[in-house]
Order: structure tokens, then sequence, then C-alpha cells
């Protein structure tokens, strides 16, 4: 047979040394910001910095102007150029009705024009 307090006392001594190494190696936020001003390409938002990207204020009056609506509450997410047209893409959490009590979520297309950005919902 086994030892049932032999076999307690090495599972609880594994769990130990794993959270142990986890919180010893877990990267300080200070580290983690070294990390991604050294390479962009982790972080990205700032990967896409080199592509134009609305202004929230801007993402909502073009998305209000596209849906008719003054009620319309717009948050942004990631940005990438956009496969299908000129300008970006962006994920977006959308209210048509400040009302509303659940937001959708959804894809925006947005472009710049010669009358400001306009925006055109993709999903």
């Amino acid at each position: 047979m086994f030892n049932a307090g032999a076999l307690i006392l090495a599972a609880a001594s594994g769990t130990l040394v794993g959270i142990g190494g986890t919180l010893a190696l877990y990267p300080t936020h200070d580290q983690l910001s070294a990390a991604i001003a050294s390479e962009p390409s982790l972080c990205a938002k700032l990967a896409a910095a080199g592509i134009q990207i609305p202004s929230p204020a801007e993402a909502l009056e073009a998305f209000r102007r596209a849906k008719n609506t003054d009620q319309a509450t717009l948050r942004l997410g990631e940005c990438s150029k956009n496969t299908m047209g000129p300008g970006v893409q962006c994920t977006v959490k959308y209210k048509l009705r400040t009302a509303w009590k659940d937001e959708g979520d959804g894809v925006v297309a947005f472009s710049r024009g010669p009358d400001g950005w306009q925006a055109v919902q993709l999903q």
C-alpha cells in the first residue's frame, strides 16, 4: 500500500513550490512597461500607432452621424487597418439609446474624408 500522509505532504509541497515560483517570476509593472517600451509590438495599441485612428470623440461623432441618432454611445476597442477599404476597423461596444441597459458588440470601419471621420458598421 502507500502512505497517505506522505502523498498529501508531497502534493502540498509541489503546490507551494509552484505558487512560490509563479510569484517570484511574476513581472512587476515597471518591468512590463520597460518591455513594452523596448518592443512596441507587444502591445496591440502601440503596434497600430502607424495607422490613423480617430479619437474617441471623433469616433462617437462619426458613429452618431452614421446611425442618425444623438443618443448613441461608443467605446473603441482594438483597431487595425481596414482590409475591405480605406481607413481602419475597430472593435466597439455601443448603445444606440442611452436608456438601454446592455451594450452591443460590433466592428465599425472609420475613414477620414473631406468632412471629417466617416463610420460604417460592419458587424
